[in-house]
């Protein structure tokens, strides 16, 4: 390639780059899904912080905050109801006076596409919910936990999921911001965020199973996270003047951890294990990296799989995120120079 071969080719990147918009939604498509799974997430880069910064954390709600709920609110209350036999009513004071633990916690939207950024790690700060149960005493028969929002949304988890269930009220040493779900949240690790009810207002212990906003709408009812990985030091298309690099990404399969993650530099004729960093907890995103030298210039696939701590493996078969979260893997072109 010549030198003014070269030259014109960056010039014309430089211009796709400007001219095309940075899109900032995304969501499943398929003709039962609703469209109103749209999340939102602040145009990234190419290092992935091992804390998503709350401004930049993704963002999914029916309509926005509830009016009603202003920062520093004094008359918010928390009930918890049912099949109980302590019924309990809450204030923040006396929320925040009961024994609260942090957790470093990754959260993904269950519309988040390939390769997409509706995913994001924080610090997590709560009341475990296991706590106020045993105040409150659930029945012999109680089996559902229903979370009701103050905007109108509303999800369940079955009893057994609130062992590691949190209520949450601070994300990365600072108050909930109102788009996170001021002043309460649930957050339980594991699990899409379609279940991380924000906006607490409710807490209802029930006998019986309980169909929630999305559910409704034929989304998944237990909304377990699948195994994801991505490519984010490299974008597709990009052009590389060197031979030498090295490909990072992340890789996530809820609470189930990660056992290996791979990476093919050749359309996925072999594979390559990758290195993993140690995760920062056994609910949080894995960092991973390969160090590579491409042969010779030419247009490169990459791609990137992982597996579970299970033995659980990400397939290469696409399917939409309606109804149970997006499967497939992240695949880039790369040309070097």
């Amino acid at each position: 390639m010549t030198r003014s071969q070269f030259l014109r080719r960056l010039l014309t990147l430089a211009l796709s780059i400007i001219i095309y918009p940075v899109r900032l939604l995304a969501g499943p498509s398929s003709p039962a899904a609703p469209s109103e799974m749209t999340p939102s997430w602040a145009p990234p880069g190419k290092h992935t912080p091992a804390i998503t910064p709350t401004e930049k954390f993704y963002i999914e709600d029916l309509s926005g905050p509830p009016k009603s709920l202003k920062m520093g609110a004094t008359d918010w209350q928390l009930q918890i109801t049912g099949s109980i036999h302590q019924p309990l009513t809450l204030n923040s004071h006396q929320l925040l006076e009961r024994p609260s633990v942090q957790r470093i916690i990754t959260l993904s939207c269950i519309g988040n596409p390939v390769g997409g950024h509706a995913i994001g790690t924080a610090v997590w700060q709560g009341v475990p919910l296991r706590l106020l149960l045993q105040e409150a005493d659930p029945k012999f028969f109680a089996k559902t936990i229903i979370l009701k929002g103050a905007d109108g949304y509303h999800d369940s988890i079955p009893l057994h999921q609130s062992k590691n269930a949190l209520l949450v009220y601070r994300m990365n040493g600072e108050p909930l911001t109102r788009q996170h779900g001021y002043p309460l949240r649930l957050m339980v690790p594991g699990l899409y965020g379609i279940k991380q009810v924000k906006w607490l207002r409710e807490i209802e212990v029930s006998e019986q199973s309980h169909v929630g906003y999305w559910q409704k709408r034929n989304w998944s009812k237990t909304a377990r996270v699948k195994i994801m990985s991505r490519i984010d030091s490299h974008r597709d298309g990009e052009w590389l003047p060197v031979r030498n690099t090295v490909i990072r990404g992340i890789a996530f399969s809820g609470d189930r951890g990660i056992q290996y993650v791979q990476v093919s530099l050749n359309g996925e004729r072999s594979w390559q294990l990758a290195h993993l960093e140690k995760p920062q907890s056994p609910w949080s995103w894995v960092f991973w990296s390969l160090p590579c030298k491409f042969p010779q210039r030419g247009r490169y696939r990459i791609a990137v799989r992982a597996a579970d701590q299970y033995s659980g493996r990400q397939t290469d078969h696409h399917r939409d995120a309606f109804p149970n979260g997006v499967s497939g893997i992240h695949r880039i072109h790369i040309n070097v120079l």
